[in-house]
């Protein structure tokens, strides 16, 4: 019996290991998309029925055709350099990874009625990150400070 349950741990705790190193496989190479602007490669990391879930505008937003180009012209539409960076503490459950990260950039472009211009700016946030069994990501969910955000750029006392 004891034999048995060992082998049931080991097992379990391989089918952990590897569900967690493909978690983190998959997030590695959906960073790298960003960081090299790649739209077209930052949509294939997504699964049909993703959702994105935006805190700091309370913003929800269903299906690969809507997420892919509502994500990518809001955190690249006016940050040409833009970076995103893991940075911190990464936590792996099932096949949902947590992680810290920093986003970054130059900012050139309108807040509101306000031009902005060559602003660079810094903003650390922490993101979930759920991905099925294809590796492809059905759930995104972004936590940061908008108030942060928007006095590194200027647009708040």
């Amino acid at each position: 019996m004891k034999k048995y349950v060992l082998i049931g741990l080991l097992s379990l705790l391989t089918h952990s290991a590897t569900a967690a190193s493909h978690a983190e496989t998959v997030l590695s190479g959906y960073l790298n998309s960003w960081n090299s602007h790649n739209k077209i490669e930052i949509k294939s990391f997504l699964a049909p029925d993703v959702v994105w879930y935006d805190l700091a505008t309370n913003t929800t937003i269903k299906g690969k055709e809507k997420v892919a180009p509502a994500i990518t012209n809001y955190f690249m539409g006016y940050v040409a350099d833009m970076y995103w960076h893991k940075n911190g503490d990464v936590y792996v459950s099932g096949n949902t990874i947590i992680y810290e990260w920093i986003y970054g950039g130059t900012f050139n472009g309108n807040w509101g009625d306000t031009k902005i211009t060559n602003k660079a700016f810094s903003l650390k946030g922490i993101s979930t990150t759920t991905i099925n069994d294809d590796g492809k990501i059905i759930a995104q969910k972004d936590y940061y400070d908008m108030e942060s955000f928007k006095r590194a750029i200027g647009v708040t006392l």
